[in-house]
C-alpha cells in the first residue's frame, strides 16, 4: 500500500540522526565499526535505543496520519457528493487499516529487539525497522523466534 510505504519513509527519515549520531561517536572513538544489524544494536547505548525506537514509533505514527490525510484530501474530490458516516471516510479507513505500535512504552520494543539480536546475533536480514514492523498489530509478533521464523522465510503460516 502507498500509504505504508510513505509512513515508513518518514519513520526511516526520524531515525536518520539517530544513527548517525550514533555510528559517528562510534567511529570517532577508533571502535570497531559494526558489520550486522545486531553488532550495531548492541554496541548502542540504552539511551540511543531508546530514542531510536521512540523516533521510529513517532515517525511512523506522524508518518501514517499524514499520509492518510493526504490520500483523503486527494481522493474526496472524486467521491459521490453524498452523506457518509465518519467511520466510511478515507482517512478513517486508511487509519484503521494500517497497523498500530500497540505497546504504552518504548522499552518493550528495545527490549524485545535486544533480545532479538542476542539470540540471532548473525541475521543479516533483520533490521532494525523489519522487526519494529513485525510488532506492530497486525501481526503484534513479541515472540523473537516467530519474528526470526517470519522474516527468515521459515514461517510455515504464511
Amino acid at each position: 500500500m502507498r500509504v505504508g510505504s510513505l509512513a515508513l519513509f518518514l519513520s526511516l527519515v526520524a531515525l536518520t540522526g539517530v544513527i548517525i549520531s550514533s555510528e559517528t561517536s562510534m567511529t570517532a572513538q577508533g571502535d570497531h565499526v559494526p558489520q550486522t544489524p545486531a553488532e550495531q544494536w548492541l554496541t548502542l547505548s540504552a539511551e540511543a535505543k531508546s530514542e531510536y525506537v521512540h523516533g521510529y514509533l513517532l515517525g511512523f505514527e506522524r508518518g501514517k496520519r499524514s499520509g492518510c490525510y493526504f490520500y483523503e484530501e486527494k481522493i474526496t474530490p472524486y467521491l459521490a457528493h453524498k452523506s457518509v458516516p465518519p467511520e466510511k471516510l478515507p482517512a478513517y479507513v486508511c487509519l484503521h487499516t494500517l497497523p498500530d505500535f500497540t505497546q504504552p512504552y518504548s522499552q518493550v520494543y528495545v527490549d524485545a529487539i535486544t533480545r532479538y539480536y542476542n539470540k540471532y546475533p548473525h541475521d543479516r536480514e533483520a533490521g532494525v525497522p523489519n522487526i519494529i514492523d513485525e510488532m506492530a498489530v497486525p501481526p503484534g509478533l513479541f515472540d523473537i523466534d516467530r519474528i526470526h521464523a517470519k522474516l527468515d522465510g521459515n514461517d510455515s503460516r504464511h
